[in-house]
């Protein structure tokens, strides 16, 4: 029998666990999910924006800080896994806490306190796990890896959409019984979908030594001032990424506002589970070709798409467009982002600039759903809101395309060659 090569062995070790990794999260916390046990639990909208800000803040600090305890280590293989595991265990967590609530207060309370719990976990793991992929994988293959990482997620997500969630919340049970059911089975797929993490296979690296925290946060200050082609990537992508707000409230306002069943949420999970599929398996089939940055225009492009469709909603077409677009946004920017970070931080460990990357938008990723789910939309309605998120997706997009280089040389002193947009 041939043996596995290590490149295919470490991509195995990537795709794999998301078959696990995509249950859980579309159980759980994907946005129409939240909507879903909000409407369960006598929540509002305001309750689906909190989850999104206490989410987002508890994904926010953990990102900042994983590079001081990660980039020292020799391997991160035992990050990987044992944060993937904590994880799990959060969600069994969530499941206990749910089934032992009195009233749908102390259910939303557990709900809100164990996924926060579970995103701070999240955001301490997610650098470092992104920032093995550089180390593991030329720069030409990191995006289709990473494609092929997500296609594994959504087929999971799919699966677990189209049937777990919807068979589950059409059961005629009780809502506690429901949900404690939905985040023990995402919880145990969780800790399964761990081990396969244990195939990794790493070139150990020299230890560093370790420095003190101040130092550290500093040296975040430093890398930003020397960075002005990250600085800018991350203003365009903080306003493309309202985008999700689309994703956390239109399930919402067709739960409440268009009469549909709460099993629609395991419909929408699924329709933007395919979207996200079928972008992924073509930024996998592209591979070395792609151009990360030009990947994330055209998702912010279909994000505004979707983001029209929704302020237009009223009708099953609408809502499946929504839902759809809403899935390629997420499969570009999940597959590209990181790859296009590491262009914009050449010969360095990857962990700290994608933290800040995908920290510094964590404020708008967290406080738009709020403002919007608990100020906004029971003001002017939802339209608006979706009309204006279209706006600054297509915003976002033109920056990306003329103001943020594509790549920045190594070495190259404040930025400079930078390979202009192109």
């Amino acid at each position: 029998m041939p043996r596995i090569s290590v490149p295919v062995r470490n991509a195995l070790a990537y795709a794999v666990p998301e078959l696990f990794w995509g249950t859980t999260w579309a159980l759980t916390v994907d946005g129409p999910m939240v909507a879903a046990f909000s409407d369960d639990f006598g929540g509002s909208q305001g309750f689906v924006g909190m989850a999104w800000l206490l989410g987002s803040f508890g994904l926010g600090v953990p990102l900042l800080l994983s590079g001081f305890w990660v980039e020292p280590m020799r391997r991160k293989r035992g990050l990987i896994f044992w944060g993937h595991i904590a994880g799990g265990v959060a969600m069994l967590v969530v499941a206990a806490l749910v089934h032992l609530a009195a009233d749908p207060l102390a259910a939303r309370i557990a709900f809100l306190g164990g996924t926060t719990l579970f995103f701070i976990g999240v955001g301490f793991l997610i650098p470092g796990w992104l920032a093995c992929v550089g180390e593991l994988f030329s720069a030409s293959t990191q995006a289709r890896v990473l494609g092929i990482t997500f296609l594994a997620n959504k087929l999971a997500a799919v699966f677990a959409g189209q049937f777990i969630a919807q068979q589950v919340l059409d059961a005629p049970w009780t809502a506690t019984d429901q949900w404690t059911l939905l985040f023990g089975i995402a919880g145990a797929a969780g800790v399964i979908g761990s081990f396969p993490f244990l195939w990794i296979v790493e070139t150990p690296r020299e230890r560093r030594k370790h420095g003190s925290l101040v130092a550290y946060l500093r040296s975040l200050l430093d890398a930003l001032r020397e960075l002005p082609a990250l600085r800018r990537f991350v203003f365009a992508d903080a306003l493309g990424i309202t985008v999700l707000l689309t994703l956390g409230f239109y399930a919402d306002a067709a739960i409440r506002g268009e009469g549909f069943s709460n099993s629609i949420a395991g419909h929408w999970v699924a329709v933007s589970a395919v979207a996200m599929l079928l972008a992924s398996g073509l930024i996998a089939l592209v591979g070395e070709r792609l151009r990360p940055r030009y990947w994330m225009i055209i998702g912010l492009v279909v994000g505004a798409v979707a983001s029209l469709a929704a302020a237009r909603g009223g009708s099953t077409f609408a809502y499946e467009v929504a839902a759809a677009g809403v899935g390629v946004y997420l499969a570009t920017r999940a597959s590209c982002h990181a790859p296009q970070v590491m262009r914009l931080a050449p010969g360095r460990d990857g962990t700290a600039p994608i933290g800040i990357a995908l920290a510094l938008v964590m404020p708008v990723q967290g406080l738009g759903p709020w403002i919007a789910g608990e100020h906004l939309i029971p003001s002017t309605g939802y339209a608006p809101v979706f009309a204006v998120v279209a706006g600054l997706a297509v915003t976002s997009a033109i920056l990306l395309l003329l103001w943020v280089p594509r790549s920045v040389s190594r070495g190259a002193p404040g930025g400079g060659g930078a390979q202009p947009p192109a």
